[in-house]
C-alpha cells in the first residue's frame, strides 16, 4: 500500500494529492490529538487504476498533525546542518535532564501556566548554575569571587 509520503500536501489549498492526481480534502479535525483527516472522493477511488496499491477501503484517508509544517521545517534545518544536533545534544540536553531529574526530582513542572513554569525553570537554572560554580571553583573560590564582586 502507498505510504503517506507518496501523497503531496498543498498548503495553500489545505489538501493532499494522491499519486493518481486526485484530491483529498479536509474531512475532520480531532481536537484532542490535533490530527486533521483528509479523505478522497469515493467516486475517484472506485475508478482509480492505482486503488489496489493505495487502499482496501472505499476511499483513501490521510492524516496530518496540526503543526506538521513546523516539524517539516525543523527536519529540513536538521538535514541541512547535522552538526547542530550534535552540539545541541552535548550542550543542552544534559543540563536540561539534570534540571528535570536531579534538581526538581522528577520530569514534570509543579507550577501550571507559562508564568509559573517560567519561574520554576528560572529557579532551577539558578540552582544548577550555583552548584556548577561551587563544583568548579570550590567553596573557598566561590566565597572569594563573591566577596570581590561586592
Amino acid at each position: 500500500m502507498f505510504d503517506r509520503s507518496r501523497f503531496d500536501y498543498d498548503a495553500e489549498q489545505d489538501e493532499y494529492r494522491c499519486p493518481a492526481g486526485h484530491r483529498l480534502v479536509l474531512k475532520q479535525q480531532n481536537a484532542r490529538d490535533r490530527n486533521r483527516i483528509y479523505a478522497a472522493n469515493a467516486a475517484d477511488c472506485s475508478g482509480c487504476p492505482l486503488k489496489s496499491q493505495c487502499t482496501k477501503a472505499e476511499r483513501r484517508h490521510v492524516s496530518r498533525h496540526e503543526h506538521e509544517a513546523a516539524g517539516e521545517r525543523m527536519a529540513a534545518r536538521m538535514a541541512g546542518s547535522p552538526d547542530k544536533m550534535v552540539a545541541r545534544r552535548s550542550l543542552v540536553e544534559h543540563p536540561y535532564a539534570v534540571l528535570k531529574y536531579w534538581i526538581m526530582g522528577h520530569g514534570r513542572l509543579l507550577m501550571r501556566g507559562l508564568r509559573g513554569a517560567g519561574t520554576e525553570m528560572a529557579l532551577a537554572v539558578n540552582v544548577f548554575n550555583l552548584k556548577r560554580a561551587i563544583n568548579i571553583l570550590g567553596v573557598a573560590g566561590m566565597r572569594e569571587k563573591l566577596l570581590s564582586a561586592a
